[in-house]
């Protein structure tokens, strides 16, 4: 099960993505899909059973407003074409059969932006997990 949500800090705040292989190989397709026909896309939606306390909308760049952000009671991924097609090859390097546990930190260089942690096998399962 993908599960995400933020880590506020007042030094180093992170946007914590968690999954198996297979939400992992599957977040890396859709930000391949978003790559090639940029769209805004509610991340948990596009993912059954994902249960996480905030929504994520990846969101097309239109302008410099780059990375994750905060967006009222939500948050907002704003990736160009690229910088999604890159993000997804990261997210993969994770996902070899044989690879147990590992986690990339992703992070676009821009102001303001929440670095986003992926990771596989670091976190026990019910580590962010809303309980409904």
């Amino acid at each position: 099960m993908l599960r995400f949500d933020h880590l506020p800090s007042d030094f180093n705040p992170t946007f914590l993505i968690l999954g198996e292989r297979q939400d992992l190989i599957a977040l890396a397709n859709l930000l391949r899909s978003f790559a090639e026909a940029p769209r805004e896309l509610d991340v948990g939606e596009q993912f059954t059973g994902s249960r996480s306390r905030t929504t994520l909308r990846l969101i097309p760049a239109e302008s410099g407003d780059f990375g994750m952000r905060q967006d009222g009671n939500g948050f907002r991924w704003v990736l160009n074409s690229w910088q999604a097609e890159k993000i997804a090859e990261r997210i993969e390097l994770l996902t070899p059969a044989d690879q147990k546990s590992g986690s990339d930190i992703i992070e676009l260089g821009v102001e303001g932006e929440i670095a986003v942690k992926v990771s596989l096998g670091e976190f026990t399962d019910d580590f962010l997990v809303q309980r409904f």
